[in-house]
């Protein structure tokens, strides 16, 4: 025993190092959505746009978008079961799932380099360089699919190159039918998984030739076992029927189920390059993703040396098979470019880049062998000892390059993981969807709430509050498939976030984008108001004032201010304003929310707007008596002690802006929210 252990106590070390560095990035909270900010936005919502929803799914025994992944909800619920009952956060026994299936994907690997070259090291110190490569390291601490892709992917590696006779237990046939279980059930889970196909083909070829191919029996039981994978899909609408809180689709009906299991909604994404430029885009995309994961000088040494290993290394079979394996995702992440995840599709061709600098480094080392063993067969001969100085320099010269390789392997993998931890940190710890969540707190509550998100990372949140860590239980969540006009007449009080305008724009000209009749065709008609800061009241009817209460302020163009107030709490002061009209207003002025001095000031803390309701609603758009509520947010500043708001315009003909109606109000004595 303590000799095995010595044998793979690099390994080990590989293992626990890794387990520091994805500890101190794991994500343990709600994913977060989208930030448009951040100068690498395209590759960071990419990453992130999924994760919330699987962060439920893997917590609710829910099922997942297409094309359904439903072995691994299954293994993920049975996997974050018992952590959550030991009080482990919902979203971190998520993240740790994808982890142990990292820790399979990354073992396979370090223990097949070992094995083919003899040095356990290499294997360790490869696994290390692989772990820190930014798409690896952020599937393997993200609710994500792909790191079960890869693990099943370097099992088939290690199950067609394991260093064994081909005989017995290893024989031909078995390995086939252990490939074919693993290949059906690593199709049925992602479907690019099929890409690693030719290189396992390649690496059983011999030996199906020199035994004249494989008997029908084992034919039959390959494509049975092959089969075997895609029975876990019963899932999909057996959840449906039993009524899961999370069900993606409608896999309960024939057309829903092929829908989910052929990725029909994805059809639209899966589009060769329209010309040669954009085929040289797309490769010039690709490049730019490798580099991004190995750095450029990193990038040149892996391809030098896996070219090196597919020439002179002793094992450039191994490496013509892992290399031929990567070579299916790596040409349809060119040529079809936006149809999944690039950066997931191409981990396969980080593995067999890594893989030919294990082998290369293998092969430097092996010329270096024959020193040491002519002063062994010297020895051997003289029936005595070498000199101990002599010894020493055939140690010396024989442990150098092992040295000054593994010290370059390792000092690589510190680069990395210099290079991508804040960008890796910063996205595990995006707050998008906990402010969904904090958001919601601050909702009315007064008689049924249901709140619409479109389906999408900030639903996916306000669900996770709801059914995973139980915050919302009164609120009712509903996507941009909810039956809107019954919830309303059920009694239902219908808000949303004024993000959601982004993507189904208003019917009417707006800061949001072109007009759509969206909300026309699911409500009817549409008036809105703010229910409370950052959330819009959708309404199919206007909130009309009751007839006996006073009239409002007339401002201009037949608008009317209702009524005004402040709120505050340590950070902000809330500007709360309830506009009116007698009738429909005859223009459309801007909004100025001011907070300054006792005397304005000319660059004051603002707030201003286009429209009412974070500019989504103009004044036009607006029915006779309705009322509409206006929030604003402002910055608390201890030199800053009044708001000052009011409509505005700017004149045609003198091109001077024209204030309207402008009301003070002084923040203290501001109540406390």
């Amino acid at each position: 025993m303590p000799t095995i252990n010595r044998r793979f106590a690099p390994v080990v070390f590989a293992v626990l190092a890794l387990a520091a560095v994805y500890a101190a990035t794991l994500q343990i909270q709600i994913s977060g959505s989208f930030n448009e900010d951040s100068p690498d936005s395209i590759l960071k919502n990419e990453y992130i746009k999924d994760v919330s929803e699987i962060q439920v799914a893997l917590n609710t025994w829910g099922t997942i978008h297409h094309t359904g992944y439903p072995l691994f909800a299954m293994l993920g619920n049975l996997f974050t079961t018992p952590l959550r009952a030991l009080g482990l956060e919902p979203a971190a026994a998520a993240s740790l799932y994808a982890a142990a299936w990292g820790v399979i994907m990354l073992g396979c690997f370090g223990l097949l380099i070992g094995r083919l070259t003899g040095r356990m090291w290499l294997g360790g110190a490869s696994m290390i360089l692989l772990g820190v490569a930014r798409s690896i390291w952020l599937h393997h601490i993200i609710a994500e699919v792909y790191s079960m892709s890869l693990a099943i992917t370097a099992l088939m590696l290690l199950i067609a190159l394991w260093p064994a006779p081909w005989q017995g237990t290893w024989s031909a046939r078995r390995r086939v039918l252990w490939l074919a279980l693993l290949g059906g059930i690593g199709v049925a889970h992602h479907r690019a998984v099929v890409f690693v196909a030719p290189g396992l083909l390649l690496a059983i070829w011999p030996y199906l030739r020199a035994n004249h191919g494989l008997n029908r029996r084992t034919i039959f039981q390959a494509l049975g076992l092959g089969l075997l994978g895609f029975l876990p899909y019963i899932y999909l609408p057996l959840r449906e029927q039993q009524g899961g809180d999370w069900v993606y689709g409608e896999p309960g009906t024939l057309r829903g189920f092929w829908i989910e299991f052929s990725g029909k909604e994805a059809e639209r994404l899966v589009k060769p390059p329209a010309d040669a430029a954009a085929l040289w885009d797309n490769l010039t995309n690709v490049w730019t993703i490798l580099v991004h994961e190995l750095t450029l000088p990193g990038l040149l040494i892996s391809l030098i040396a896996l070219g090196l290993a597919l020439t002179v290394s002793p094992h450039n079979r191994a490496a013509r098979i892992v290399t031929l394996g990567a070579a299916g995702p790596t040409l349809f992440a060119i040529y079809y470019h936006t149809a999944v995840l690039p950066q997931a599709v191409l981990m396969p061709t980080l593995l067999a880049l890594v893989f030919g600098v294990a082998l290369t480094a293998d092969w430097i080392m092996g010329i270096y062998a024959p020193v040491d063993q002519k002063q062994r067969a010297a020895s051997k001969k003289r029936k005595t000892p070498p000199p101990e100085s002599l010894t020493l320099r055939a140690r010396a010269r024989q442990y150098r390059p092992e040295v000054i390789l593994l010290t370059g392997i390792l000092l690589w993998a510190g680069v990395l993981i210099a290079w991508h931890y804040s960008y890796i940190h910063t996205l595990v710890t995006e707050p998008t969807g906990q402010q969904t969540i904090d958001r919601l707190r601050d909702l009315p509550r007064d008689g049924k709430t249901a709140v619409m998100f479109p389906w999408g990372p900030r639903y996916a949140a306000a669900a996770y509050s709801q059914l995973v860590s139980g915050d919302n239980k009164d609120l009712l969540i509903v996507d941009h498939k909810g039956n809107y006009p019954q919830l309303l007449a059920d009694g239902y009080k219908l808000y949303t976030e004024p993000e959601t305008f982004y993507t189904y724009t208003p019917p009417w000209p707006s800061a949001y984008g072109a007009p759509s009749d969206w909300w026309i065709t699911r409500l009817g008609t549409l008036s809105l108001t703010s229910a409370a800061p950052g959330f819009v009241q959708l309404l199919n009817t206007p909130w009309l004032a009751d007839p006996d209460s006073p009239p409002g302020t007339p401002v201009v163009y037949g608008i009317e201010r209702h009524s005004a107030w402040l709120t505050c709490d340590a950070d902000h002061i809330y500007l709360h304003v309830l506009w009116s009209a007698d009738s429909i207003p005859t223009a459309d002025p801007s909004i100025f929310v001011h907070l300054t001095g006792d005397e304005p000031a000319p660059n004051p803390v603002n707030a201003d707007t286009r429209y009412p309701v974070y500019g989504l609603y103009p004044f036009t758009r607006w029915s006779p008596g309705e009322l509409v509520r206006d929030d604003f947010v402002l910055p608390r500043q201890p030199d800053k002690t009044l708001v000052r708001f009011g409509l505005y315009e700017q004149d045609a003909a003198t091109e001077q802006f024209v204030n309207y109606g402008e009301m003070i109000l002084p923040v203290a004595g501001c109540p406390t929210e």
